[in-house]
Order: structure tokens, then C-alpha cells, then sequence
């Protein structure tokens, strides 16, 4: 322990005496705690003489203080730091030339650095920025690792210096570099350094705008650890701006996780801040726009009249008060940094990036363009208040000085800075809301504005659609909204965790269907259908280019990118770190400090400039891209392939046909009437469910009558006009029905679109007796399902789960398995307490078919978070994500009989994040699933005939949609007035 002491102290005072040669920064060495350090040291060093190096750190603290305090105060310093010197010089010679002509060296290469930091921030000159750049990774380069402190130094001056550009530029290379480069200073600095403080700020702000950026859990929990860091471990001096930086964070995390402690501690902790930065203190206004942001959150959540009436008068402060003028800066240890658009109102949120350039020594790392970032957030923040209060009450004059200040806002900003995006898509708003013109002009530059962030186009985007088309204009409309969509693939990029990448993808619920439905309106079916195939499916979409041949094709040219490509690929696919194939072929390594996340980045980085290369070559431009939707008109050979899309402007059906596209509006079918139908849809089931476990014995004829009622629904408003338009009628004896598959849109995933019809009456009025439905998440799946190659010879593992903890007992599920088994020869069995989530995982490597019967679980507010409930589940859950990971190319079918494997989340409809949905990422062509919880008897019997559909023992998987078809026809025909027993069962697949 003492020996660990011994190094923090004199690392942290090292650090104090280069701190001062290279910056002559006074309070490095004169700060009473330097002192306090001192003989803390000493009392740790017991044999001096062994330990020269601390000897001379002290003897060199004393000689800076001497200097500094003249000869008659600094008489005392001056005697200690002769006789240590003496002391050190004992038995050995002086200091080697060499190395006092590296430490000149040294202090030469940070000199510049800083010089260069600070003219920077102070000039908008490219040419100075990237001067600046360049002499910062000189003085890393040229800082010896040994020399720890000083070389902390040198990171944080090129972290600070690259999130400056990054500010200016937008590029998000830049602000994974910055934060690799402050995590490395962190790691560098250790405890006790003079500029920690500075650093955790930097870094804090750092991550916060790359999770505002990009949305990773990670960074955004580990933009809370450091903040809170460097409030714990900082002094009184700038107390308020480390303060409101963990307010930040933790506001946000709160608005990620819903955890209501975040929430109120991010308020106690902005209030505090204020109280500390009372009027005048140069962060006084930035620090009351972090206070009424807390507050704004606070009263969505619970419309308390004292929080919005505090969060106005925190923002008339703020804008009353202004921040400093541009050039002037912030003092180290201030809250530098600009505002940026933090919700779909166009709310600016400070960045707050406190001490970035007080790390550097400079004046502030964002200088005007900082200033002038926290005044424009002053007036969007009170903009966006003063539009909320005009909605509420209707007072014409609050709307009259919105508009003005969003007016004044957007005059103050260049108009290539990133900010001024968000400013143009609340002024959009607010013209639109008040029909006056000029909105959509507004929300169309903010929607094409080149530096923003990829969320706040989209929502100007998403703004300029609605306006075009509330305006009649559905060819403006539609273009808009293609924008729109552009953004996805940047807000669910492979930087992100599939757990990330899903929640960055609510922003984009209902988003394809608008899309979709305002070309439609433009008389474009054509365009609805590459709306529809580019707005959902998006991650889905991702890990279809596992298992296409482009990468073969690109092998037979250049195996060492094609291998380099899939290595990336694997590596984006999985979780932490590992180690690169070949020598060299690896990312640069990112330092200490550094974690998983920061790897994932880098991992990401190069596979999008591996891809942007290739696509460079002749014959290699659409390498890896979804097929144009023109290309997969096609896939209606087999039989239609029918998208239905609900949205709030009309409804439709969209049919690929062997005769061409097709489409079908549906007249009596709204948006609003399907959320209420699915809502009334799930209540149903869970009334039925509650029935089956308490003594009412009517509760369960009626939810299976309003059941019933909600498939005859089904067919009269969607499923029958589209086969009636498609000439599809009933089936002649002894002919096979024609194949249909079925893309639903929006809520309608949840509701069973293939059992739709009156099963009650003769006539044949229902999709199972007219068609072999099946289901598929978007065209493109679909066709990269039918492109795979044959099939290995078929290989079966059976998991059977009757028993795990947490969960009642399934004794049908053990009898399943054991039927399953006995009717697939070969297969192996997995049961009971060896049905690990390891154990699964492992065997399905080996296998190509798989049948699982136990409990399953759907999530609804994060799909890639529903499960298949293992032996082990509690601890080592086998989750969406967990099985969209795997790579399981060659896989032919995955049979889950468990409850709602297909049903998908509420955040997230049309990306098709369940069970089914997971393992047809990880390579699986057919996926037999249910979309409710189901009879455990009955599962057994339903699932004896699907494989003998299949033909057990020899099963073949395409043949699938057939068995499951007459295996759901048979216990119907048996059971026609208890759809639950039998609706729930679908086939996703080609």
C-alpha cells in the first residue's frame, strides 16, 4: 500500500514541477497542498538513499519555490532544495547533458502545444486549428511515457484541441479521438495531478456529446462516473460548473433509464450550481439553462405548475444576464463549451464541457464560438418555453417573441456551425404552428445542414414533412421525409451495441409509414416501396451482408480486404475486445484507459472507411448496400408479397406481384383505429390468461368472442379487400392454395394478420383457407433468405426447458422434446439443468435446425432484451441480442415453442427485434414462432404435425409454411370458437 502511495505522490508532484516550468502556472508549486504532498512523501520514503528519485522530485518542488518567492521568502525552500540536491548528488554525477536537453526539448514541444491551443480557440482560422493539431500530437509523441504527469498533459491538450475541431467541423472521428485521448490522460494523471480535475471535465463533456451524438448507454454512464469524480474530488474554486456538468449527465441518464433518483438529484445538483454562480459570475447563464432543462424534464414527467414557472424564470435569467462576449473565454476551470439541440422542441441543453481548456491552460476550448453556442441556447431554451406556454394558453404575444428571439438566435451563429440547425428547426416549428410563412424554408436547411447532428436533421426532416404535407404538397412531402430516413443508418450506426442501436431507432417510429404514405399520395408506389425497405428493418438490414455472396465476390479480387471486412464484421458482432488476425492488421491500440466502447468505435471507424474504398472500385458501388427496391419487384414470382402500411395521413397495401407493383388502398382502415384495435387486441389475450388462473368460467368466452371479433375486423378492413384485389379467392379441391406473404407495418405486427377472417361461419372468408401465409420483416430479408446457398445435410438439437427458476412449470414442454426427438433421428437433446445459456449457444454452432419448448419472455419496451428462458436465465440470460450476435450461416430452421417469440416491442414495431426475429439475424432462413403465450398440451400436438408436414423423419425446411399452415387448420377446424389455442402460430421465412 505504501509502495502505491509512494507513486501517487510523486507522480502528482512531478506534475506540479513541470506544470510550472512549461506554463509557469504559480499556484502549481506555491498551492499549500503541494506542502502537504511534500511531507507526506518523505514520511513514505524511509530510506532516502534508496530511493533518489523522490529525492530529487522534492529538492526540485523546493528550488521552483525559492524562485518564486524571492530570496528573503523563499530563503527556507531555497536551503531544503540545496541540501536535498546535495543529498541526491552523493555518489554519483550531475544530471546528464542529454537529459537536460530533453527536458528542454519537452518543454519546447508543450509550449507550442498550448500556444497553439489557445489561438485556436481564439481564432476561426482552419489553418491555425489544425496547426494547433498538430503540435498537440508532437507533444504527445515527443513526451516520454516515463514522464507520466507532463504526459497527461500532453493528451489532455489533444483531447481538448480534436474536440475543438470536432465543434467546428462535426466529423465524429474527431470526438472518439478526443475521448480516447482524455481517457488516456485520465489514466495517466492519476490522483493527486494538478490538472485531474480538468481532465475529468474535459472528458465528461466529451462523452456527453458523443452519447447525445450517437446514443451508447456506455458513455453516457461513464459521463456520470466522471463527473461526479471531479465534484468529489475537486476544491470550492469552480464548484457550480462541475456541478452542473454532473447535472447533465445525470438528466440525461434519467431520460435514458426512466430511474427517477437521477432526476431529482440532477435538479438538487443544477440548484446548487446556481447558488454557487450568483449574477454576474461569468457562468451564471449557462448554468441556469442547465437548471431549467432539469426543471423542463421534470415537469413532462409531472406537469407541476412550480417547475415550469421556475424553469422560465431560470431562463429569462439566463437570457437577461447573456454569456461572455465572443473571444473572452473562460477561465480554467470554467464551464466552456456551446448548446445543442436536446429534443424534439428544438430545447438547447449547455454543454458544459467545464475546464476543457482549462486542461489546455487556454481561455476556453470553444472561445466564440462557445460564447456564442451558450447565448444561442439561452434564447432557444426560453424559445421553446415561451412555444410551449403559446400552444397551452394561446397568448399571441408569447409566440411574437419566440419567433423573434429564435430569429436573433439564428442571426448570431454562422451558418455552418452545427447549432444553427436546431435553431432553424424550432423557428420551422414555430412558423408552422402559427401557419405563417417561411416554415417549411426553415425546417428544409435544417434538415439538409451539413455539420448537424444526424438526430436534429431527422427531426427537421420528419418537421418538414408533416408541414408539406398538412399544405397539400405530398411530392415535397415526400422527399422530405426520404431525408428523414437518410439519417438512420447514422443513428444506428456499428459503433452502437444492438441494446443502443434500438433505442437510438424510436426516434424513427411511424417514420417509413409517413414516408411511404405521402408517395403514395404523389401517385409514386415505386418510391413508398424503397420508403418502406430503407425506414424499417434498419438493424435487421445490417446483418443480412452475413450471409449474401458479396463478400466471396469481393474475395476472388482481394482476399486481404474481404478477410479484413469480415473480421470487423464479427468483431461489431460481438462483445469486447479481442485479438486482430495478422500481424499489424488490427486497430491502432487506443492507450491506456481506454475500454471496450472506445474499441468499438475504432472497429466501426475502420469498417466504414474499409467499405467507403471498396465501394470506390469499379463494379463495387453498391457493395454491401440493401438491393434497390426496383431490384426486388422480382420476389413476387412465388406468389404476392403484400405491405401493409398504416400512417396518420392514409392507409394502403402495397403488392408485389409476378405482374409488377401494386397498390391497394385500404379506405376503412386508420392508424388511429389500429392502435386502439391492438391495444383491446393484447387486453383480450390478458383477460384470457387471467381467466385460465381464477373461477370465472364466462371471462374466457368472452375474450375468445372479442378475439374472434378482432380477426373478422382484420379481414373486412385489410386482408380480404387485398386478395379480393389480387383475384385471390377460394382455392378449387384438390389444388394447392397460392403462397402470400404478409410485411405489416406499425402496430399492426402485433395483430395476426395471417388468422384474420370469420372462422365461424362457411365460406371460406379467411386468409388460412384462401392462402400458405407467412410472414417476412421487409422485401430485402426476404430475397437475402431465398439468395442462400443449399442447404448442409440437416443436423437437430432440441432444447426442452419444463423447469426454471423464476417461472411455473411447463411439464408439456419435456413431453414436446422428447417427441421431437423421437422424430428426428439423430438429434441431441438438451434438457433441464443442462440447458445452459452456454451450453445452447455451443450446440447451436454444430446444428442447423433447432426446436425449443420452454418459456420465452418479450419485452416491451426493449425487444433486443426478450428471451428464451434457459436453465441458467436468471443469471446468464440468452437474450435478442445475445442471439443476433451469433453467426449461424448455413442454418436452415429454428422452431420456438414459447410464448411470444415473434411478438416484437412497442418502441421499435417495424424492426422486427423478437426471437424470431434475432435468429434470422444470426443466420436462420425459416423461423417457426408464436406471437402469444400458448397451451402447453396442445403446443405438443401442434408441433407432432408440423414435422410430420415437414416430412420427419427426413424433414425438409421449405416446407414449413405448408405444415405449420395445416397443422393451425386442423386444431381450428376443432376448436373454431378458441382462436387463442391456434392464431398465435406463424411462419417468417421464404
Amino acid at each position: 500500500m505504501a509502495v502505491t502511495r509512494r507513486d501517487d505522490l510523486l507522480r502528482a508532484l512531478a506534475a506540479r514541477v513541470l506544470l510550472f516550468r512549461t506554463t509557469m502556472d504559480r499556484a502549481a508549486v506555491l498551492d499549500p497542498e503541494a506542502l502537504r504532498m511534500a511531507r507526506e512523501l518523505m514520511r513514505h520514503v524511509p530510506d532516502p538513499s534508496a530511493d533518489l528519485e523522490a529525492v530529487r522530485t522534492l529538492a526540485d518542488l523546493h528550488r521552483c519555490r525559492s524562485v518564486l518567492l524571492g530570496d528573503e521568502a523563499g530563503r527556507e525552500d531555497a536551503a531544503i532544495a540545496t541540501a536535498l540536491e546535495r543529498y541526491a548528488g552523493q555518489g554519483e554525477a550531475g544530471p546528464a547533458p542529454e537529459a537536460a536537453e530533453e527536458t528542454a526539448r519537452v518543454t519546447a514541444l508543450h509550449a507550442r502545444a498550448r500556444e497553439g491551443v489557445i489561438a485556436a480557440e481564439r481564432h476561426r482560422d482552419r489553418g491555425q486549428l489544425e496547426s494547433a493539431i498538430r503540435a498537440c500530437e508532437a507533444a504527445v509523441d515527443g513526451t516520454p511515457v516515463r514522464a507520466r504527469p507532463l504526459h497527461a498533459s500532453a493528451l489532455a491538450l489533444w483531447g481538448v484541441v480534436l474536440r475543438l475541431r470536432y465543434e467546428r467541423e462535426g466529423r465524429p472521428e474527431d470526438l472518439d479521438a478526443a475521448v480516447t485521448a482524455l481517457r488516456r490522460a485520465e489514466a495517466a494523471a492519476g490522483t493527486g495531478h494538478p490538472e485531474r480535475i480538468l481532465v475529468l471535465s474535459g472528458l465528461c463533456a466529451a462523452l456527453r456529446e458523443r452519447y447525445e451524438r450517437r446514443g451508447a448507454l456506455d458513455d453516457l454512464m461513464d459521463a456520470v462516473r466522471v463527473a461526479r469524480a471531479a465534484v468529489d474530488e475537486g476544491g470550492p474554486v469552480d464548484r457550480g460548473g462541475r456541478l452542473h456538468n454532473l447535472g447533465l449527465a445525470l438528466r440525461l441518464r434519467h431520460e435514458r433509464t426512466g430511474d427517477p433518483t437521477d432526476l431529482a438529484e440532477a435538479v438538487a445538483v443544477h440548484r446548487e450550481a446556481v447558488v454557487l454562480t450568483p449574477p454576474g459570475h461569468r457562468d451564471h447563464a449557462l448554468l441556469q439553462q442547465g437548471l431549467a432543462n432539469a426543471l423542463r424534464v421534470r415537469h413532462e414527467r409531472t406537469a407541476t405548475e412550480a417547475d415550469f414557472r421556475d424553469r422560465l424564470d431560470a431562463l429569462e435569467a439566463a437570457q437577461a444576464e447573456g454569456a461572455a462576449p465572443p473571444g473572452s473565454g473562460v477561465a480554467p476551470g470554467g464551464t466552456a463549451g456551446g448548446a445543442e439541440a436536446a429534443d424534439s422542441a428544438g430545447t438547447a441543453d449547455p454543454a458544459g464541457a467545464a475546464g476543457a481548456a482549462g486542461a489546455a491552460g487556454a481561455a476556453g476550448a470553444a472561445g466564440a464560438a462557445g460564447a456564442a453556442g451558450a447565448s444561442v441556447g439561452a434564447l432557444v431554451n426560453l424559445a421553446s418555453a415561451l412555444t410551449e406556454r403559446y400552444q397551452r394558453d394561446g397568448r399571441p404575444e408569447d409566440a411574437d417573441r419566440a419567433e423573434s428571439l429564435l430569429r436573433t438566435a439564428a442571426d448570431s451563429l454562422p451558418t455552418h456551425h452545427p447549432l444553427h440547425a436546431g435553431v432553424l428547426h424550432q423557428l420551422g416549428l414555430v412558423l408552422a404552428a402559427r401557419k405563417r410563412p417561411g416554415a417549411a424554408a426553415a425546417l428544409r436547411a435544417a434538415a439538409l445542414h451539413p455539420t448537424a447532428a444526424p438526430l436534429t436533421r431527422l427531426r427537421a426532416a420528419r418537421a418538414w414533412g408533416v408541414e408539406a404535407m398538412t399544405a397539400n404538397r405530398p411530392e415535397e412531402a415526400a422527399t422530405a421525409y426520404g431525408h428523414a430516413l437518410a439519417r438512420l443508418p447514422a443513428l444506428a450506426s456499428r459503433h452502437l451495441p444492438l441494446v443502443d442501436a434500438e433505442r437510438a431507432l424510436t426516434e424513427s417510429r411511424g417514420l417509413a409509414g409517413d414516408a411511404a404514405a405521402c408517395a403514395l399520395a404523389a401517385d409514386d408506389p415505386v418510391q413508398a416501396l424503397r420508403h418502406l425497405e430503407s425506414g424499417r428493418g434498419v438493424l435487421l438490414g445490417q446483418g443480412l451482408g452475413r450471409h449474401d455472396d458479396e463478400l466471396a465476390r469481393l474475395r476472388a479480387q482481394d482476399p486481404r480486404t474481404a478477410d479484413r471486412l469480415a473480421w470487423l464484421r464479427t468483431r461489431l458482432n460481438s462483445e469486447g475486445p479481442a485479438e486482430s488476425p495478422g500481424e499489424g492488421a488490427g486497430p491502432a491500440a487506443s492507450g491506456e484507459g481506454t475500454g471496450a466502447t472506445d474499441e468499438r468505435h475504432a472497429l466501426a471507424s475502420e469498417w466504414d472507411r474499409t467499405l467507403a474504398g471498396v465501394r470506390r472500385r469499379d463494379g463495387f458501388e453498391d457493395f454491401l448496400l440493401p438491393p434497390d427496391p426496383a431490384a426486388l419487384l422480382a420476389e413476387g414470382t412465388d406468389g404476392p408479397v403484400v405491405l401493409v402500411n398504416v400512417s396518420r395521413f392514409r392507409c394502403d397495401a402495397l403488392a408485389i406481384t409476378a405482374g409488377g407493383l401494386r397498390a391497394v388502398p385500404l379506405p376503412r382502415l386508420a392508424l388511429r383505429d389500429v392502435a386502439d384495435r391492438t391495444s383491446a387486441f393484447l387486453g383480450a389475450l390478458e383477460r384470457l390468461q387471467a381467466a385460465d388462473e381464477g373461477d370465472d368460467l364466462t371471462a374466457g368466452p368472452a375474450a375468445e368472442d372479442e378475439i374472434d371479433g378482432h380477426l373478422g375486423w382484420l379481414w373486412d378492413t385489410i386482408t380480404g379487400p387485398v386478395l379480393d384485389a389480387l383475384g385471390i379467392t377460394a382455392t378449387p379441391a384438390g389444388e394447392r392454395p397460392p403462397r402470400v406473404w404478409w410485411i405489416p407495418t406499425g402496430p399492426l405486427a402485433f395483430l395476426p394478420l395471417h388468422a384474420a377472417g370469420h372462422h365461424r361461419e362457411a365460406g371460406g372468408r379467411t386468409v388460412l383457407d384462401r392462402t400458405v401465409p407467412s410472414y417476412a420483416p421487409t422485401v430485402r430479408a426476404l430475397a437475402a433468405g431465398r439468395r442462400r446457398a443449399p442447404a448442409p445435410p440437416p443436423s437437430f438439437l432440441v432444447v426442452a426447458v419444463p423447469e426454471t427458476p423464476g417461472a411455473r412449470p411447463l411439464p408439456g414442454a419435456a413431453v414436446e422434446g422428447a417427441v421431437v426427438v423421437g422424430a428426428l433421428p439423430g438429434a441431441r437433446l438438451l434438457s433441464g439443468e443442462a440447458a445452459t445459456r452456454d451450453a445452447v449457444v455451443s450446440a447451436l454452432a454444430d446444428h442447423t435446425w433447432l426446436h425449443f419448448c420452454g418459456h420465452g419472455t418479450s419485452e416491451p419496451l426493449t425487444a433486443v432484451g426478450s428471451r428464451l428462458l434457459v436453465h441458467d436465465h436468471l443469471d446468464h440470460p440468452l437474450t435478442v441480442a445475445g442471439i443476433a450476435r451469433l453467426d449461424l450461416s448455413g442454418a436452415e430452421l429454428a422452431y420456438l415453442s414459447a410464448c411470444g417469440t415473434a411478438r416484437t416491442g412497442f418502441t421499435v414495431m417495424d424492426e422486427g427485434l423478437h426471437l424470431a426475429g434475432g435468429l434470422q439475424l444470426a443466420g436462420f432462413r425459416h423461423v417457426v414462432g408464436t406471437l402469444w403465450e400458448i397451451d402447453d398440451t396442445l403446443s405438443v400436438r401442434i408441433a407432432e404435425q408440423v414435422y410430420a408436414g415437414l416430412g420427419a423423419p427426413g424433414p425438409v425446411a421449405d416446407r414449413a409454411a405448408y405444415a405449420v399452415r395445416e397443422a393451425v387448420r386442423g386444431v381450428r377446424d376443432r376448436y373454431p370458437r378458441t382462436p387463442s389455442l391456434w392464431a398465435a402460430h406463424i411462419h417468417v421465412g421464404p
